[in-house]
């Protein structure tokens, strides 16, 4: 029996995210019977539902479930809800992307090295050419330092399984745990209860919070007051979880060393706004993900994720 799997991800700001028919040829070859449309505009997605069974997607919104009465999951890519919305009936399952941790892993690292190694400093050097062999000093290796990750979920455990790897300490801090370590990765685990007293150790603070109402400016002026002087805060999670204002007041008076943002409050960054031109500040377009491997870790995740749907 054959399933069709209707597909739109397209994404013509990211081309990393821009998926093609091409990318789901190791889908067809292991489910022989799966027929993959690919859709190059959400309305021609939308006209299909009466029909659709299986659906790949970036977007997706409640009333569209009541238009596909032979609806049986929806796939995504993307890691948070905000664009794919859930079935309001609870009806059809929501598989959301769980493929992100070695990524945005990777890109936290490298920011890490650029603040540690105070690569921007030396840039102006080269650019000067100058010579200055101090720019560079104090400064101390990443495997001697103590880092702090707020949101300890499966992406926070491949950060913390790559910077113990080098020697790093980790505390993962997480709402369901109040001490403890985690074998996997071998971050401490600490509770928000302890958060201050953890803000105070860390040199290096990172970020992976949800947005929502719950989160929304969690890294207020009031925490970063307790912050280690010199600490590095770096966002992966939400823009909406480290307000622009708050930020630039830690900076500005000295209480954090530097900032490093995949994500930011407003998307996209406005031209007026002050982190461009902040000396410690280090902006990313939101493209921690932007990767070669970025589609066919979906794919290859989809092939797991929907074999049961297709047995039996």
């Amino acid at each position: 029996m054959s399933t069709t799997l209707h597909v739109w991800l397209t994404n013509p700001d990211v081309r990393a995210m821009s998926f093609e028919a091409d990318d789901f040829a190791p889908l067809e070859a292991a489910y022989p019977g799966v027929r993959v449309v690919c859709h190059d505009t959400h309305p021609s997605l939308k006209a299909a539902l009466p029909e659709a069974e299986l659906i790949d997607t970036w977007g997706i919104s409640p009333r569209w479930y009541e238009k596909a009465p032979r609806l049986r999951a929806v796939f995504t890519p993307a890691a948070g809800r905000d664009w794919v919305a859930e079935d309001p009936s609870g009806r059809v399952p929501l598989h959301m992307g769980t493929f992100h941790g070695p990524l945005i892993a990777e890109s936290m690292l490298g920011m890490m090295f650029h603040f540690n190694r105070r690569i921007p400093a030396m840039l102006r050097n080269e650019s000067a050419r100058g010579w200055d062999r101090n720019l560079q000093f104090p400064g101390a290796l990443l495997r001697n330092q103590h880092a702090l990750i707020i949101g300890y979920g499966a992406i926070g455990r491949h950060c913390a399984k790559l910077l113990t790897a080098i020697g790093m300490t980790v505390a993962a801090c997480q709402r369901t745990k109040r001490s403890g370590r985690d074998a996997e990765s071998g971050a401490v685990y600490c509770h928000p209860d302890a958060l201050l007293e953890e803000l105070a150790r860390a040199d290096h603070v990172v970020l992976l919070l949800p947005g929502g109402g719950e989160t929304w400016g969690f890294l207020s002026k009031e925490r970063l007051r307790h912050a280690k002087p010199g600490a590095y805060v770096y966002n992966f999670g939400r823009g909406t979880t480290s307000l622009e204002d708050d930020l630039v007041w830690a900076l500005d008076r000295g209480l954090i060393a530097g900032a490093g943002l995949d994500v930011t409050e407003i998307e996209p960054l406005g031209p007026d706004s002050k982190l461009w031109d902040h000396p410690d500040v280090f902006v990313q377009p939101h493209s921690s993900c932007v990767y070669d491997e970025y589609r066919p870790l979906h794919v290859r995740e989809l092939i797991e994720k929907i074999r049961p749907y297709l047995e039996g």
